[in-house]
């Protein structure tokens, strides 16, 4: 398995991953008759979506996916296809309001020593991080947690990152799912 790549938030002037949600309602592929495919090991779920906030409004700004073939106009946007490239369609500049309700957190500033080849990244490896809470698609708060980020990461790095060569399969298993679930807990 392989590190997976996160979606994107554009915040103001800042480029975050997205490492945790808590709420419903992001952008979900299935509802405009998408079934993406892995193409590549950083992508188990073949497409990768760029949220941005625009006056305190959340939008799909840009969203690479696999689907094996021309996928259809989102918000009257037509896709670049291409089969010579990581994903084959490529929508830019949809502008898609986006209906989430909850929390969203959003890094920047990974820490490299913190590195497993597995999974999404939890917010506590990054120093840099912030919070979004939102209503129906309105920003209702922005608020920055890197120093209770900073807190977790210092009582989570005395354990270790990843089950020992000694772990039982059910262990193993369990540390998989949990590396590429991106639910978290205001």
């Amino acid at each position: 398995m392989t590190a997976q790549i996160p979606d994107i938030l554009l915040l103001q002037d800042q480029e975050l991953s997205i490492v945790g949600v808590n709420g419903m309602g992001l952008f979900d592929p299935t509802d405009y008759d998408m079934q993406p495919f892995s193409r590549i090991t950083s992508c188990w779920r073949g497409y990768v979506c760029t949220y941005k906030t625009l006056y305190n409004k959340l939008f799909l700004g840009a969203l690479q996916v696999n689907l094996k073939r021309e996928g259809p106009a989102i918000h009257d946007v037509i896709p670049v296809f291409s089969q010579e490239s990581t994903f084959d369609n490529i929508y830019s500049h949809l502008n898609l309001p986006v209906d989430f309700s909850g929390g969203i957190l959003a890094a920047s500033d990974f820490v490299q020593g913190l590195y497993v080849h597995m999974g999404f990244h939890p917010a506590w490896k990054y120093r840099s991080v912030f919070e979004l809470i939102v209503s129906h698609g309105s920003v209702i708060e922005t608020r920055d947690v890197s120093e209770r980020m900073q807190a977790i990461r210092n009582e989570t790095v005395k354990a270790p990152l990843e089950p020992g060569i000694n772990a039982a399969k059910e262990q193993i298993e369990e540390w998989v799912a949990a590396t590429f679930k991106l639910d978290y807990n205001s």
